[in-house]
């Protein structure tokens, strides 16, 4: 339509028509009355009777005809037929009211502004004809200058009105594109995020894991269907101090955790929080949870909000406590009948022949087998014994590492090896659980002597420095396969090199130490390559060790 009307239907018609048709209706309705009083004969002569009937049914045909269901553009015959009757009344009142034909403007307005660039030519020849059918009528043209002048000045001024007008409009069409640009490309990037939200919460609700963004107003800005579902049975509100229940319990199900030891504490107060254990809810509905959470700031360092990831571990903490018991059970059930067997064993000793090698020879197979069983469920017990209570006390390192080197001494010639103890200072004492420490540098050992070759030699370092006490032990032996690093201490992990080439073990040696090293606040690191050996490294903090003690 035009005018830029985007609508096509009879209102947007009806309102091209008050826009474009009605102000010259208006106009001419006062030229009427203006001329019926002032020259009454005038309004009846048939020029000016033919102009008014021209506009009224370009009017009529303005308002009624269904233009668009057709081309808009057949508009312009409106514009077209309402300047020819503009000329006529013009011509007619040329004498009487010579500004009649200032109501040429409306339509030369119309066809320069509402319709494309190349109609102000029609609007020009409008004006030139409006002028000239006076002239043409009389039959003389302008034989004076203030006769060209009066003749010129009107199609001038109407050129420039039209001139401007389509100057108006190409700017308002530009701006108009412009504008349609800008709301597509935003209704495009609307879609994108609205696309991006629904497939952010559709992967949000697939996750098997409770996700929820907390606002820095502390306000859930996003939650995902299983936080929705978890936050629904908690007994507190996110949003509302302290943010934590009064039924949370750390890892081993029976210490209440305090408030700001939860998880929604911690992330609130934390950058970063990783790996965090707790029990919810009352002791018959308790559920087991592994959450993490992380800060979301700008590049300016603003906060946007906190992520809180929590995975329900009920099921797999359950399946590990029962692990545990099942190690327990078989545990005792085996050591139950091996210590019958063992005892029987001393008495069967005294009674064989000394004189019979080969009575000799099966009795200390059955007896060594026998120990050698002893030790494999002394290792599943020790597997599953993670929470059993140290016994710090001021031990000389020396002494440990000698006993446990001495615990494998025997085993070392038989390989044709070499178990090389560093020199240290004397006196080098250390805040630790002997015993336990002694049972993990043997384990340590053991691996050293079962994985390495013929040959190879074993180095064993240590030293208290720092308030750091540090074991550190070295072989020649095949290394470890980067891979493999990071599983040799799960619980009965074996590396393919040991299943290939049948060496005895549960996979438990490395556990135990770990577990060992950990409860006295320290750390077990491994360095290896293939070919080039290992080195063990225990670290045990001397200050936190004192604090344990205490």
């Amino acid at each position: 339509m035009a005018l830029f009307e985007s609508e096509s239907s009879p209102r947007g018609r009806r309102r091209v028509f008050v826009r474009s048709q009605l102000p010259l209706v208006i106009g001419t309705g006062f030229v009427i009355t203006v001329v019926a009083l002032v020259a009454p004969e005038q309004l009846l002569t048939p020029t000016m009777v033919s102009g008014l009937i021209v506009i009224a049914a370009a009017s009529i045909a303005a308002f009624f005809f269904p233009w668009e269901r057709y081309a808009p553009d057949w508009l312009i015959t409106v514009a077209v037929a309402d300047i020819i009757g503009v000329g006529q009344i013009r011509t007619a009142l040329i004498d009487v009211l010579p500004g009649a034909g200032i109501l040429a403007v409306f339509p030369i307005v119309w066809l320069a502004y509402g319709f494309r660039r190349r109609m102000v030519v029609l609007a020009l020849a409008g004006a030139c004809y409006i002028t000239a059918l006076a002239f043409f009528r009389r039959g003389v043209l302008p034989h004076t200058p203030l006769e060209w002048a009066n003749a010129i000045t009107v199609p001038l001024l109407f050129a420039g009105v039209a001139i401007v007008a389509s100057i108006a409009a190409g700017q308002l069409r530009q701006g108009q594109q412009r504008l349609r640009e800008a709301n597509q490309a935003q209704a495009k990037a609307l879609r994108q995020i609205r696309d991006s939200e629904l497939l952010s919460g559709a992967i949000l609700d697939t996750v098997n894991a409770a996700v929820g963004f907390i606002g820095p107003d502390l306000k859930i800005v996003m939650a995902n269907k299983i936080a929705r579902e978890g936050m629904a049975m908690l007994d507190f509100r996110v949003e509302q101090p302290p943010h934590a229940g009064t039924t949370v319990f750390a890892a081993d199900r029976a210490t209440l955790l305090p408030f700001d030891q939860q998880i929604i504490p911690l992330a609130l107060a934390n950058e970063h929080v990783t790996d965090h254990v707790e029990w919810i809810g009352p002791a018959d509905q308790q559920i087991a949870i592994l959450a993490s959470s992380s800060r979301v700031c700008r590049d300016d360092g603003e906060l946007l909000g906190t992520v809180v990831v929590a995975t329900d571990i009920t099921q797999l903490a359950h399946a590990l406590n029962i692990r545990e018991e099942f190690l327990r059970t078989v545990s005792h059930e085996l050591r139950t009948p091996l210590t019958s067997m063992t005892g029987y064993l001393d008495l069967l000793e005294d009674s064989i022949d000394p004189r019979s090698h080969s009575a000799r020879l099966s009795f200390d197979i059955v007896r060594r087998n026998s120990e050698k069983l002893h030790d494999r469920i002394g290792q599943l017990l020790a597997a599953t014994d993670t929470d059993a209570p140290l016994h710090l006390a001021p031990a000389d390192l020396g002494e440990i590492v000698e006993q446990a080197a001495a615990a494998i001494h025997p085993v070392v010639p038989e390989r044709a090896q070499t178990l090389i103890i560093a020199p240290c200072a004397a006196g080098e004492t250390a805040l630790v659980d002997a015993s336990r420490l002694r049972r993990a540098l043997i384990e340590v050992l053991e691996n050293a002597v079962k994985f390495s070759p013929p040959g190879a030699t074993i180095t064993v370092t240590r030293s208290v420095r720092d308030s750091v006490a540090t074991i550190v032990v070295s072989d020649t032996g095949p290394g470890i396969k980067r891979a493999e690093q990071s599983r040799i201490f799960d619980r009965f992990y074996r590396t393919p090199f040991a299943r290939e080439n049948a060496i005895q073990g549960f996979g438990l040696g490395l556990t135990l130490v770990k577990n060992t090293v950990a409860a006295h606040g320290g750390r077990v690191r491994v360095s290896s390559e293939p070919g080039r050996g290992t080195d063990v490294t225990i670290t045990i903090p001397q200050q936190q060790a004192a604090n344990q003690a205490g």
